[in-house]
């Protein structure tokens, strides 16, 4: 069963709505729902699981599109030159993000303003040494407020958010706490506000520019 999130529970100043939903084997009924553009590029993958986070992913998206009341024949998610994620109808584009995890997807949609998802498990098992790997040099450690898993979160979704189709190191992003939100800031990028929280035992984080 799908969860909705819209501002009312996910305080952002502005318009735009997420829901968390269980990956599973698609029905050939909810197959049937893809878009021919979604069932070409399903088509183009071979690997099982990779191919029921996209069913999976494209499904919770009409799900949000209908929170929104927009034409479901007309809704349909892109990728731009670099692999990045979008969304638009014949009159609107979206900004959009996806996130996984082995059992959940995380989809948000918004109006205008880009956004960057991330969850994990709150009880995965991490390495040892993997908090001090993804740690800025001007980082406090702050195990007693910041779990591991939950800073992962934080910088992932900040990561997503820049959308350049880089790889980069979690290391080179500066998080602190300010109030409600945190801040994340790569060298001379924008500095994005990240909301961050926990749900049905994952750590959502939120990432956008402030």
């Amino acid at each position: 069963m799908s969860n909705i999130f819209n501002r009312d529970q996910v305080p952002l100043p502005f318009e735009a709505i997420f829901g968390l939903d269980d990956i599973a084997e698609p029905s050939s009924k909810q197959l049937n729902r893809l878009h021919l553009e979604e069932q070409q590029e399903l088509n183009q993958l071979e690997n099982e699981s990779r191919r029921r986070e996209f069913v999976s992913s494209r499904l919770l998206f009409k799900k949000l599109a209908q929170e929104w009341e927009l034409p479901e024949m007309e809704f349909l998610v892109w990728k731009n030159e670099w692999g990045n994620p979008f969304a638009k109808t014949r009159l609107e584009q979206f900004e959009v993000s996806i996130a996984h995890t082995n059992k959940k997807v995380l989809c948000g949609l918004a109006r205008e303003h880009p956004i960057g998802i991330d969850l994990e498990p709150t009880d995965r098992k991490v390495a040892d040494g993997l908090r001090t790997r993804i740690m800025h040099p001007e980082e406090k450690d702050g195990k007693d407020t910041v779990s591991t898993i939950q800073l992962w979160t934080i910088k992932e979704a900040y990561i997503k958010l820049l959308g350049k189709g880089l790889r980069l190191n979690m290391n080179d992003v500066k998080v602190l706490k300010d109030g409600d939100y945190f801040l994340a800031k790569l060298d001379n990028d924008k500095q994005a506000k990240v909301c961050s929280f926990q749900f049905d035992n994952n750590w959502l984080a939120i990432a956008f520019y402030s």
